[in-house]
C-alpha cells in the first residue's frame, strides 16, 4: 500500500483562522459590540475605504461571491450599520453605504486590526512576513 504524503499545512492555516476569529470577537465584545461577526468586517472595511458601493463591488473588492456579500449586507443592514438606496446613475443595481451606526465603527476595526497585525506578526521579520505573504498567495493561487 503506497503512503499518502500529508503535511498540516491546511489544517494550521483553519485553526490560525479560527483564534484570529476568537481575538477579534473577545476585541468586539471589549468595545460593547456583539452584532458582528468577524466575516462582517471585509464588507465594512471596504466601505470605510469607499462610501458607496454596489453589491458587485464589494463583492469584488473583498474577493466573495455575490450571495455571500448580500447575506453580510443584509446582516449589517438589520443591525443598522448599513443601508441601502437606488443607484442614481444605473436602476438595475442598488448602492450600499454605511449609517451613522456603521461609520461610528471605524477607530474600533482601526484598532482592532491594528491589535491582530502586532499579535500575528510578533517576533517574524519583515523578510520572514514578505516570504510568508509570497508563499500563501502561490498556495492560494494553487486553488485557482
Amino acid at each position: 500500500m503506497k503512503q499518502i504524503e500529508t503535511d498540516n499545512t491546511i489544517n494550521l492555516m483553519s485553526r490560525i483562522n479560527e483564534r484570529a476569529n476568537r481575538f477579534i470577537l473577545a476585541e468586539l465584545e471589549k468595545r460593547g459590540i456583539t452584532d458582528i461577526a468577524p466575516s462582517h468586517g471585509a464588507v465594512l472595511v471596504a466601505l470605510f475605504r469607499d462610501s458607496e458601493l454596489t453589491m458587485s463591488e464589494i463583492a469584488q473588492r473583498v474577493n466573495r461571491d455575490r450571495s455571500t456579500v448580500t447575506n453580510s449586507v443584509n446582516k449589517l443592514i438589520d443591525s443598522g450599520y448599513l443601508a441601502t438606496m437606488k443607484n442614481a446613475q444605473d436602476s438595475r443595481s442598488t448602492l450600499v453605504f454605511l449609517t451613522p451606526k456603521g461609520r461610528e465603527l471605524e477607530p474600533a476595526f482601526f484598532q482592532i486590526s491594528q491589535s491582530l497585525a502586532r499579535l500575528e506578526y510578533q517576533g517574524i521579520s519583515a523578510e520572514e512576513r514578505e516570504i510568508f505573504q509570497k508563499v500563501l498567495e502561490r498556495i492560494y493561487l494553487n486553488f485557482s
